[in-house]
């Protein structure tokens, strides 16, 4: 008898253990559905706005991105797969997004030989005061379905898909969680000047992000020694006109 209560209750834990990783996050549910009409069409605009951002940042200007969580979701879903068949790790598919207030909220259909569940995770992402072009992305609530999973693992899966990318990033603890604090090169091959970043912001469903590309020091002192060797030439002109 005792053995009969036992089985079932150790059962009765797998039982709930498994339904709570079959449960499916409501963010997810609602980012998980694209248009398939539209998917397309807003993928592309996506991809003609952040062309025309990194063409913007180029020179010395002010610059702007503005974002909608539904378009990276059509982009995701219509052609992720499709453009970079390879970037996506093993057992991962339809990875969403949602913005909600001040928090990323990101999701995906995980697949493996034992679990078959939606992972998912809360980003807070905010510029790091004193430390010019630092991003800090701050995890919690990590979960598979509704239960909460360690997050040693993802973290090393961060520190070794950063690596791929050549992305440095340092860790640190804020109010007991992991934060990410990664750096955003300032000066590139192309960038005529230095990459300020000033505003990263997130609203209910939309990323904005603002700046300014500025000269560098060395560029305009450049521009002020070829200033003042102009000046004489053009003081010699003057004074030519003048005679004649």
């Amino acid at each position: 008898m005792l053995f009969v209560g036992a089985a079932v209750l150790i059962a009765a834990v797998a039982g709930s253990v498994y339904n709570a990783t079959q449960h499916v996050p409501d963010f997810y549910t609602e980012a998980l559905y694209v248009e398939p009409t539209t998917a397309h069409e807003d993928g592309e605009v996506l991809e003609e706005q952040v062309f025309a951002f990194s063409n913007q940042v180029k020179k010395p200007r002010p610059w702007s991105l503005r974002l909608t969580d539904k378009q990276i979701n059509s982009w995701l879903a219509a052609d992720l797969k499709e453009k970079f068949p390879e970037l996506l790790p093993e057992h991962i598919e339809d990875p969403r997004i949602a913005v909600k207030g001040k928090t990323l909220l990101v999701g995906c259909k995980y697949n493996g030989q034992s679990l078959h569940s939606v992972l998912a995770v809360s980003l807070d992402c905010y510029l790091v005061e004193g430390e010019p072009n630092v991003v800090g992305i701050q995890l919690h609530n990590v979960t598979a379905g509704a239960l909460p999973i360690p997050i040693g693992q993802l973290l090393s899966e961060i520190d070794t898909y950063a690596g791929k990318a050549d992305i440095p990033i340092r860790w640190q603890q804020r109010d007991g969680d992991p934060v990410a604090l990664v750096t955003i090169p300032s000066t590139g091959k192309e960038i005529d000047g230095e990459i300020r970043i000033d505003a990263l912001e997130f609203k209910d469903g939309e990323i904005l992000l603002s700046g300014e590309t500025i000269k560098t020091e060395q560029e305009l002192k450049e521009e002020d020694a070829a200033t003042e060797q102009a000046l004489p030439a053009a003081s010699e002109v003057q004074e030519s006109a003048d005679e004649s």
